[in-house]
């Protein structure tokens, strides 16, 4: 999903991008990636033990030593990161740092601290779409640099409270504080998700303009997919249970790559 958004950035810059280029910008952001999510398990690893979704992975179960993680979070950090500077160019790289630093650094440590940290995760979870933008050379005081951000961040309120719903009672056996943890009713969780929802029904015609016949068709399809988000968080605000989290989940993952192809599309027929 990540490398699907720095290419949708990618293009949608308007700036003409060699095959190569994208190529190394998609191989050094996974390994930035790569390396946030193994620095993730490595800190988390005495708490990933106690959850049953998280046991089974490397750390825990005692396929990889704590050192060894550590070490590949380091290397793979380092070698994305110089790889990004020599292969694309200097801001993608820093883009770079700017969202492992805050993944690793400031959300992970969050989630034992805060409920706000899902809000706070929101932003390094976003940042890759600035990688792509930058590896297209595309400015980031364009104003389309952050409105891509936006959709983004705004999406995953939804998706990131219906996991927080459907698994806050592992959450709260290893001690985070999720907003479903320190509010079980789940309405917290709700109401965030609606107001991410209903941002990105503004997103969606923000970011798919109707400057044509064909592009306002685009635009309603982009507002359509938002409600329909809005429609699932509604529904799990109301009765907040198992099934309208997974529900919400569920088109949550469906949500993002469709707005992202209806962005495209619009740019395409510029």
């Amino acid at each position: 999903m990540i490398l699907v958004t720095v290419i949708m950035a990618m293009v949608t810059a308007g700036n003409s991008v060699s095959m190569w280029v994208a190529f190394h910008a998609c191989l050094g952001t996974a390994l930035v990636a790569a390396s946030a999510s193994v620095m993730n398990q490595w800190l988390e690893r005495d708490r990933d033990a106690v959850m049953n979704r998280t046991c089974r992975r490397p750390l825990p179960s005692g396929n990889v030593a704590s050192s060894q993680a550590a070490g590949m979070g380091w290397v793979l950090v380092l070698v994305g990161s110089v790889y990004l500077a020599v292969f694309v160019n200097l801001p993608t790289m820093w883009c770079g740092l700017a969202t492992w630093g805050l993944y690793v650094w400031v959300y992970t440590p969050l989630k034992m601290l805060s409920w706000t940290n899902t809000l706070v995760g929101t932003l390094p979870g976003a940042l890759p779409v600035w990688m792509g933008w930058t590896a297209a050379e595309g400015s980031l005081i364009d104003v389309r640099a952050w409105i891509l951000l936006g959709v983004v961040v705004a999406w995953q309120l939804p998706h990131f409270m219906a996991i927080a719903y459907m698994y806050r009672e592992q959450y709260a056996a290893a001690g985070y504080k999720m907003i479903t943890v320190t509010d079980p009713s789940g309405r917290g969780a709700a109401w965030h998700a609606i107001l991410g929802s209903l941002a990105l029904i503004v997103l969606a015609v923000l970011s798919v303009p109707p400057v044509g016949l064909f592009a306002s068709l685009l635009t309603v399809c982009a507002v359509a997919v938002a409600l329909w988000q809005t429609v699932a968080a509604i529904r799990f605000v109301r009765a907040p249970d198992m099934k309208t989290a997974r529900r919400m989940l569920h088109v949550s993952l469906l949500h993002l790559p469709l707005t992202m192809l209806l962005i495209l599309l619009s740019y395409w027929i510029r």
